[in-house]
């Protein structure tokens, strides 16, 4: 989750009212005993939780953004109504009080002094396979799309509402109904429900969507998957094209990746969107990833690009596809992947980069650190400090190794730094020199294979990005591909938009947990942008 929408601190209201819910809720159980997700937050902690009480007293909590599982919960006491459980964790214990009210579990939390609120909804277990045959994209009367994905980092299954952006985390009432709530990861207040109902086959066919006191039915659209394998040298990728409805041939896009170790469904939510608009996509699990053989973390950008060029190959020699309307689409990491396949390929027909750092990783390593430590509340001294000490750190890896001692000292010197937590504070038994894959990778320049680069090409940059210097990355790729004389290139600057292009004041911390939309403009205008070039209809 955390990968895919970066984050940042903020506020949430959470409400502990079921009165204020904006649509009909599920038959009310009663008692403590089951599933619940929620909220809590104190002081500047904010986070999301899954809790699981039995019938027999015991309590266990699932921590999804940390990916940790079934930890205990300690304490747990419940008496005509009232609810009283800590959660021990690194900065203390969590100590919950609230009470049951039907569907809702809601009340105070305190942390070494601090008071804050906690609400918890009842929902069914965590249980992929039941959202599974739900994924895809459902079509409404006016013709607005509503794709049904899942987080990259964990499987939660979320909507997002490719007109207006809106998008929420959705839980389960059965097999056949959900809710979401007003915030992402917040339900507390349940804003909309959704039903799904099959044909006469037994597959999901419409969802019934009530939302705003307004009930409308979208039709599912019949998208065909279709499991795929090939090879770049002695590593094959395994991955699932999504094939639209209608005959093709079709247009298509390959999604290259993240850093992340995500799997292939981490980028559905694109898959389904490209497929809504007539084009085919291939999504496919990274080197090293699922299905996939190999080592993303010993590979070069040019090997993670080059599979990216063997999925390009393999979508060209199908009679299904159009082999002169096949592009690239990247996210962060993926946003240098996408336009270097697309240079090393000379087949791309388009290339659309999100998130993407025009300068090395090196020096968006420090640019990160300096704003994760300022979002994190510390002085301008300590940010300096912090920064100045990741910058040493950086050069001793592209150099390297040759500032080695410099290093060791900085470490030292900020070993009980309060920012020390916050950077990889190296031990006295440093290796000599770095790795030379992290040499290699750190000091990767994104620009000069631009000059390679002929199909049209749109970066997409979020305003409020804290892990990518955007203004600086905005400049360099203009300035790189107007003195190449690339003929069709454009740079937006999305307002309010973090990392993850999702709309925020500050990105940085938790506040993706009670965050409501992606940048607004963001999927209307990539849709405009690929209708002008005559991708989609």
């Amino acid at each position: 989750m955390k990968t895919i929408l970066g984050g940042a601190a903020a506020t949430i209201a959470i409400a502990i009212s079921s009165a204020a819910c904006a649509a009909p809720a599920a038959p009310v159980q009663q008692g403590l005993p089951g599933y619940w997700v929620g909220t809590y937050e104190v002081g500047a902690d904010i986070n999301f939780l899954r809790p699981h009480f039995t019938a027999a007293g015991k309590a266990t909590v699932d921590l999804p953004s940390f990916e940790k599982k079934g930890l205990p919960l300690d304490g747990v006491q419940q008496e005509q109504g009232k609810v009283r459980f800590a959660l021990p964790g690194p900065d203390g214990v969590l100590q919950f009080d609230g009470s049951v009210r039907g569907d809702l579990l809601a009340g105070k939390v305190t942390l070494n002094g601090k008071e804050g609120k906690f609400a918890f909804r009842r929902t069914l277990s965590d249980d992929p396979q039941r959202h599974q045959p739900l994924l895809g994209a459902y079509q409404f009367p006016d013709k607005h799309i509503v794709v049904l994905s899942e987080w990259g980092d964990f499987p939660q299954m979320f909507y997002s509402d490719m007109r207006s952006g809106r998008y929420a985390s959705m839980f389960a009432d059965s097999d056949s109904t959900y809710y979401a709530g007003a915030g992402n990861l917040n339900p507390a207040v349940r804003e909309t429900t959704m039903r799904f109902e099959k044909d006469k086959s037994g597959n999901v066919a419409r969802m019934v969507w009530q939302q705003d006191g307004k009930r409308q039915t979208a039709r599912r659209l019949q998208f065909r998957s279709e499991e795929v394998t090939f090879r770049n040298g002695d590593v094959t990728l395994s991955g699932t094209l999504v094939l639209p409805e209608g005959k093709g041939p079709f247009p298509a896009v390959v999604l290259t990746q993240m850093s992340s170790p995500a799997p292939r469904g981490a980028y559905a939510l694109q898959a389904y969107y490209f497929a809504a608009h007539g084009m085919a996509a291939l999504m496919y699990d990274k080197r090293g990833v699922g299905k996939s053989t190999g080592e993303f973390n010993k590979a070069t950008m040019e090997q993670l690009a080059d599979d990216a060029v063997a999925g390009i190959e393999l979508l060209g020699k199908r009679a299904d596809i159009n082999a002169q309307a096949i592009g690239t689409w990247g996210h962060s990491q993926g946003g240098w992947l996408a336009p270097l396949a697309a240079s090393r390929s000379q087949k791309v027909a388009f290339v659309i980069a999100q998130a993407a750092s025009g300068v090395p990783p090196a020096e968006q390593e420090v640019y990160r650190i300096e704003n994760v430590l300022r979002a994190s509340g510390f002085s301008d001294d300590e940010v300096r400090a912090g920064a100045a000490y990741q910058e040493k750190l950086m050069r001793w890896v592209t150099s390297g190794g040759a500032n080695r001692a410099e290093l060791l000292a900085a470490a030292r010197a900020g070993d009980n730094a309060r920012w020390a937590s916050h950077v990889e504070i190296v031990p006295d038994t440093l290796r000599d020199k770095p790795r030379a894959e992290s040499t290699a990778f750190y000091s990767y320049d994104p620009l000069p294979d631009l000059k390679n680069l002929k199909a049209p090409v749109v970066y997409i940059l979020g305003e409020k990005d804290a892990f990518v210097p955007v203004h600086k990355s905005a400049a360099l790729f203009k300035e790189t591909l107007d003195k190449a004389g690339h003929k069709d290139h454009q740079v937006w600057m999305l307002p309010r938009a973090a990392h993850g292009l999702w709309e925020t004041d500050i990105d940085g911390g938790n506040a993706y947990i009670n965050s409501t939309h992606w940048a607004r403009e963001h999927y209307p205008r990539m849709t405009q942008w690929l209708r002008e070039r005559g991708f989609i209809k």
